[in-house]
């Protein structure tokens, strides 16, 4: 259960611990965090955040300051908006960047993350509905054989034969450029004009300069190339064509030049580059057990400091390219269950009636919702030792689970409801989540907490 609070009192008292209003350069929120981009974020009070009734927690990852408040968050939000004039949904901006101290690593790691994000959602919804279309053609064949179906599975594969220009609009849009001129050019690897180029097979050039022969549908590093490299060359065309004419060059040199790079070099790099990923991927499968494991240990302390949205853009790429994700989506989903799975321990153990509701109830969001931060900062980590819980059952359900060769064939979310995209690999990812929470609660209710601690 949710704890009562008071939205405006703590939407005002939230505003003034990350250093005031003035301090505030953008806000917005995902499914459990209010997120605020700061103009220093040193000026913000973390333990005084964290200490605010409602709050579970708060994190610094991605250039923002987020605030953990699960089922409290959007009244919260709310108020933050009525109460104060500040930008939403804002692209963080380049500086910001500088302030948090990001090594090249990390910036990269968040362009990356920050352009394949937006794509996500679609790509689920697209894969959710392969799967729906996949079962009701197995208890209907003559489904199966309708124009209704066939309609239907183009709606669901365009998300990934597109995912170029939905990259590249993601990544135009974290670098804070103009998201058409990355999409035009990504667009222009997919026409059916270049395809029949490739089925052709003879030789193809531009300005004496020979273009390889790829396909680019349902690539993710070309178009994460092409946003990056039209993003700065916009800027740089905007600092050297005189103001009258900006509205009529700047657009078209930026696509022009960025076409031309597309085709003869940052397109073939890409696929060269996504070629050796899927090796690397591939290579890690004779150790899926060990990889999937180590993964869904680790993955709690990923989650709390943002690094695993860094997994997502190999996720799809894996699917894209391979087929499936053997060790990704699988561990993702494992751990939470392996973080419901201690909750669930603490729910038996605690005694105060209130926490032990809650810990049950944030058990279920993990497990059927998918939904982990809650149990992170609520539950687990506020008590330390169920984190050795969750890291034991994460490990133990991923070394099943790999073992026994469950394998994500379309993308969905990390919850119980989400075991039709296993296809036929259902009973071994099954069988590792079963594993993974009962070994959890187990180790858990064994090693016990501090009760004290152990209150809403």
């Amino acid at each position: 259960m949710a704890v009562k609070i008071d939205f405006a009192e703590t939407a005002k008292k939230l505003v003034e611990l990350v250093g005031g209003p003035d301090n505030v350069q953008s806000v917005t929120h995902c499914m459990t965090r209010l997120r605020f981009t700061l103009k220093d974020p040193k000026k913000a009070d973390l333990d005084g955040i964290k200490g605010t009734r409602g709050v579970m927690g708060c994190v610094v990852a991605g250039g923002q300051t987020q605030v953990v408040m699960g089922e409290n968050l959007l009244g919260t939000y709310q108020e933050v908006l009525k109460q104060n004039s500040f930008k939403e949904d804002a692209v963080v901006d380049e500086n910001l960047d500088a302030d948090t101290k990001q090594n090249v690593g990390q910036k990269i790691l968040a362009f990356v993350a920050g352009a394949v994000t937006p794509t996500v959602p679609a790509l689920i919804a697209g894969g959710m509905l392969k799967v729906v279309l996949l079962l009701i053609g197995l208890i209907s064949p003559d489904f199966a054989a309708s124009q209704t179906n066939t309609i239907l599975g183009w709606i669901a594969n365009a998300p990934f034969y597109f995912l170029p220009i939905f990259v590249a609009y993601g990544g135009a849009k974290k670098l804070n450029a103009t998201p058409t001129y990355a999409m035009l050019v990504a667009a222009a690897l997919l026409t059916p004009a270049w395809t029949t180029m490739i089925a052709d097979g003879n030789p193809v050039h531009m300005f004496g300069v020979p273009v390889k022969l790829v396909g680019y549908s349902s690539s993710l590093l070309p178009a994460l190339l092409i946003a990056f490299v039209a993003s700065y060359l916009e800027r740089f065309f905007n600092k050297i064509v005189p103001g009258i004419f900006k509205s009529l060059l700047v657009g078209l040199l930026t696509v022009a030049v960025t076409g031309f790079l597309a085709f003869t070099v940052l397109g073939p790099l890409g696929s060269y580059a996504g070629q050796l990923l899927v090796k690397v991927f591939m290579a890690l499968e004779g150790v899926q057990p060990i990889a999937v494991a180590v993964l869904a240990a680790l993955l709690p302390w990923l989650v709390m400091t943002g690094m695993h949205m860094a997994f997502a853009p190999f996720m799809t790429s894996n699917i894209t390219d391979i087929g499936y994700d053997a060790i990704i989506r699988p561990a993702f989903l494992l751990h939470n269950m392996a973080e419901g799975g201690a909750c669930i321990g603490v729910g038996l153990k605690a005694k105060d009636p209130e926490f032990k509701s809650q810990a049950f109830s944030i058990a279920f969001g993990c497990i059927v919702a998918g939904v982990s931060e809650p149990a992170i900062y609520g539950i687990n980590l506020k008590l330390r030792k169920p984190m050795i819980g969750v890291m034991a059952g994460g490990a133990a359900g991923g070394l099943v689970a790999g073992l026994l060769g469950a394998k994500a064939y379309v993308m969905g979310y990390s919850t119980i409801m989400a075991l039709p995209i296993f296809v036929e690999t259902i009973p071994a990812m099954l069988a590792g989540i079963v594993v993974c929470i009962i070994v959890a609660a187990a180790v858990t209710f064994i090693l016990g907490f501090d009760q004290d601690q152990a209150h809403v």
